[in-house]
């Protein structure tokens, strides 16, 4: 199933009032979602070990993407080597076809009366609302990797990529060999080395390990929330827990979600239900990642090549 990519880069993820998100819908369960950290072109990719929970998904209907231990990018299956940094006009760029491409800025958001977030961009909030660098503070302006824009005052990247070189996250290991990571839906490149996707037989590949949920129910040891507008899990799913309640974070991520029912990490009794020991292994993540086609750095990715 060709997966729905969001083309905007501005959709707001949050888990503030979580609470309020119309989480009870199960119309929409399993369907593909690109987790909004894609869109960001210095993000490296998801580690199998971790689950992420987005809460305000504009692609579910529950408004909650699931990403349940799954390595790397979605929209990059092989995954990439740190891209090579160049200057525009300089000839680090010696692939064919490859050209000083903009990968990325780094103006995190700011107001005039709150300028903490600029940091060693000199506390300046421009008047657009981000934080400008100084093109004048040379390399201190801006975070390792990142050079002042003279005409926008954006710490910008710029990495070699050969145009409409990008690899597809539908495409084959053959169609996709020697492409970059892009930014869903667009030809901009991403910078950072990103691992290849765990294989299939694993039950960590994208199709089965990212996808639209929602909350169930909460995480062992929790209090039962009456206000929480919990959902049902559709056929196909168990109500599983995810996510511990550890004491960080917002309590109202904790807990249970809809797990596909053949996922390969669920333990306990996940036939009855609702089940109270029904839930993710996480100690066995690594363990299911299995073979990994496309980039492989045993410091940081899962698996084996």
């Amino acid at each position: 199933m060709t997966r729905r990519i969001l083309k905007s880069v501005f959709a707001v993820v949050s888990v503030v009032g979580l609470g309020l998100v119309p989480s009870c819908q199960t119309g929409g369960i399993g369907d593909p979602c690109t987790p909004e950290d894609e869109f960001n072109a210095a993000f490296s990719g998801f580690k199998v070990t971790q689950e992420n929970i987005e809460s305000r998904s504009f692609q579910c209907e529950s408004r909650i993407c699931l990403v349940n231990h799954f390595q790397g990018r979605l929209s990059c299956p092989l995954g990439q080597l740190a891209k090579q940094a160049c200057t525009p006009g300089g000839s680090e760029c010696t692939g064919e076809g490859e050209e000083c491409s903009k990968a990325g800025t780094f103006a995190p958001d700011c107001t005039s009366d709150d300028t903490s977030l600029c940091g060693g961009l000199k506390g300046t909030c421009n008047k657009g609302g981000f934080c400008e660098c100084d093109p004048d503070a040379g390399a201190a302006a801006c975070p390792a990797g990142y050079a002042c824009d003279g005409d926008t005052k954006q710490c910008t990247q710029y990495v070699c990529h050969k145009p409409g070189n990008c690899q597809d996250e539908n495409g084959s290991a053959e169609s996709n060999a020697n492409k970059d990571c892009c930014i869903p839906g667009t030809d901009t490149p991403v910078a950072a080395q990103v691992c290849g996707q765990c294989a299939d037989d694993g039950g960590r590949s994208g199709a089965r390990a990212v996808y639209c949920s929602c909350r169930c129910g909460v995480a062992e040891g929790q209090e039962q929330d009456d206000n929480f507008n919990f959902c049902s899990c559709p056929d196909g799913f168990v109500c599983a827990e995810v996510r511990p309640d550890v004491g960080i974070g917002d309590p109202q991520l904790a807990g249970k979600y809809c797990v596909k029912q053949d996922d390969s990490l669920l333990a306990g009794d996940c036939t009855q239900e609702p089940s109270d020991n029904c839930k993710i292994n996480v100690a066995d993540a690594e363990l299911k990642c299995g073979k990994v086609v496309g980039a492989f750095d045993s410091e940081n990715c899962s698996g084996e090549f």
